[in-house]
């Protein structure tokens, strides 16, 4: 399963997990939800609206709790840097940004 989430935590991942992390480009992130199914848990409404835009695929606000599984499971983290957004905000602010992580995981050997 391919999860698109606005956060990550320990409480998603199995104990003695090895957590794999790799930067991913917004091109790289369009073309990767182009050709697979994912499901959205993103949990902020307006982080949602605007990383649909950004990524031109509809992302819907799902505040939903996943624990991941070892070798099935990935997840691309839309992390959002900069200031608070004021509610109601469907844009950027000109001095914020969104990185994008891919998360998998393997069994801590």
């Amino acid at each position: 399963m391919l999860y698109l989430s606005n956060s990550f935590s320990l409480g998603m991942i199995p104990e003695q997990a090895t957590i794999i992390v790799r930067s991913k480009s917004i091109d790289g992130v369009k073309s990767i939800l182009r050709m697979r199914e994912f499901t959205s848990i993103v949990g902020h409404k307006d982080i949602a609206e605007i990383m649909s835009k950004m990524l031109e695929t509809p992302v819907a606000f799902n505040r939903q709790s996943v624990s991941l599984k070892f070798y099935d499971d990935e997840m691309i983290v839309a992390q959002y840097i900069g200031p608070r957004l004021p509610e109601g905000t469907t844009e950027l602010p000109e001095d914020a940004k969104i990185e994008y992580r891919m998360i998998s995981l393997r069994k801590y050997e």
